[in-house]
């Protein structure tokens, strides 16, 4: 049997149950007729920590991690290596067909007597800490699986993003070895071979490993949402009888992913009706995204009860998450009653509202029988029927606090806002999420003469 073969008949052997940073666990593989279909997935993984140390490094003087390359080889004067560490615990479960650490070389050593002997990663076997690492206190490695690649580059140039199969190591974190990262360094530390400078994590491209996978197609939803609605305990309100209704869809294994909603009569109250009111497959989208879909004018009514829910399909794999739960809904118009609305102090003056003060406070009380609190805010503009006092807008304000529903709400209008003289207009706004309502104009005149 080839060696490919055999590399790849050991991967599928290797069914990840986690991978996490201290040692992930292995899985037996489940029986084929309880796998799920499995699509390829490549993850790339960044850096998380690099550093290169020299044998000048010591504990007065350790290694730099913000170094902007990694040198790894040997010279008369010194020999290097380069230490990189990845997170793998964003892996999904599956089973690693492959992994290749990707680093691009910026500059390969200068021709010499010695012979090119490139360079070799290792599996680290220590923990270590690249904000003090120097050449005494460097961790230990092991051979098992090392690797050693770039022997063939031509003498002292940019080679570009190059790479090494490491497709071993990984496996070994997979079957429960601690990741502790890779170590490059010259093969034979003896042999002065020249030194290469390696991008490190400042520079980018930066280094990556980049791990082939099959992973199971499990995809899922998020929360429902929909656009118009007041959550109120597991009960949402619609202020719509045509709203948008969207959700977050996901799959480890990736792929093209679409949405299923779902809106029904609730069973609850059969006089309204029963069963489907409304079925929709969302546009397919990616892994992560958000699909929506809009209900259509006409099949909803005010005062209806209703239910709805929502699945997952991965396109792509042929799979289909379970339906969400029903989340109960009802459709509602209304909007908060606004009662009560005052400015003091105020008079009737010649059938004009008069406040002799720049600081009046208005009041008003806003009620809603499901929606609590709301916001009052009130608003002055100016009189439309006197453009040179000004246009539009003036001002706005509303307590820190939102009001409990059925209580009165007070404002002062602050100093600066407000002139002797002016007609002007104001009027209360109410709102809890999408009801909202407001009273109508007011129309005063600031006169402190009165």
């Amino acid at each position: 049997m080839s060696a490919p073969s055999l590399l790849r008949r050991r991967a599928l052997s290797l069914l990840v149950a986690a991978l996490a940073v201290a040692g992930p666990a292995v899985a037996p593989a489940p029986a084929a007729a309880e796998t799920p279909p499995a699509l390829v997935v490549v993850k790339t993984l960044g850096v998380v920590d690099d550093v290169h140390v020299f044998t000048g490094n010591n504990h007065a003087s350790p290694a730099r991690p913000d170094a902007q390359y990694l040198l790894v080889g040997g010279s008369a004067a010194a020999d290097y290596r380069g230490y990189l560490r990845f997170d793998l615990s964003s892996l999904p479960q599956g089973v690693i067909l492959s992994a290749a650490l990707r680093i691009p070389v910026v500059k390969t050593p200068t021709c010499r007597p010695a012979a090119r002997e490139g360079i070799e990663v290792r599996r680290v076997a220590e923990p270590w800490a690249a904000d003090y690492l120097h050449w005494g206190n460097t961790p230990a490695s092991v051979p098992e699986n090392a690797v050693t690649a770039l022997a063939d580059l031509p003498c002292g140039t940019a080679a570009g993003q190059t790479e090494w199969p490491v497709t071993g190591i990984v496996h070994d974190w997979a079957a429960g070895a601690e990741n502790h990262g890779f170590v490059l360094q010259s093969p034979n530390e003896s042999t002065d071979d020249g030194v290469w400078y390696l991008g490190a994590s400042e520079n980018s491209p930066a280094p990556v490993l980049s791990v082939t996978m099959e992973v199971p197609s499990t995809p899922s939803t998020g929360q429902v949402y929909v656009t118009g609605s007041h959550q109120d305990g597991d009960h949402l309100w619609l202020a719509s009888t045509t709203p948008r209704i969207y959700t977050q869809v996901r799959d480890p294994a990736g792929g093209r992913l679409t949405a299923e909603f779902q809106i029904d009569h609730d069973p609850a109250v059969p006089e309204q009706g029963t069963g489907l009111i409304w079925s929709a497959t969302s546009n397919q989208t990616s892994n992560g995204g958000k699909p929506i879909a809009d209900v259509p004018e006409g099949l909803l009514q005010d005062g209806w009860r209703i239910r709805f829910r929502v699945r997952a399909h991965n396109v792509t794999a042929g799979t289909t998450s379970d339906w969400s739960p029903w989340q109960p809904a009802t459709l509602s118009s209304v909007v908060p009653e606004i009662t009560g609305a005052e400015m003091t102090p105020a008079q009737e003056s010649g059938g004009v509202t008069v406040t002799t003060t720049l600081t009046p406070t208005f009041r008003a009380t806003a009620s809603h029988p499901f929606v609590d609190p709301l916001n009052v805010a009130f608003e002055i503009e100016h009189d439309p029927a006197v453009p040179d006092q000004g246009a539009g807008y003036h001002w706005s304000g509303s307590p820190l606090d939102d009001s409990p529903s059925g209580t009165q709400t007070e404002l002062t209008v602050p100093e600066g806002v407000l002139h002797d003289g002016w007609r002007l207009r104001w009027r209360v706004r109410a709102n809890g999420g999408p009801f909202a309502a407001q009273s109508e104009w007011r129309y005063f005149t600031v006169d402190l003469n009165q």
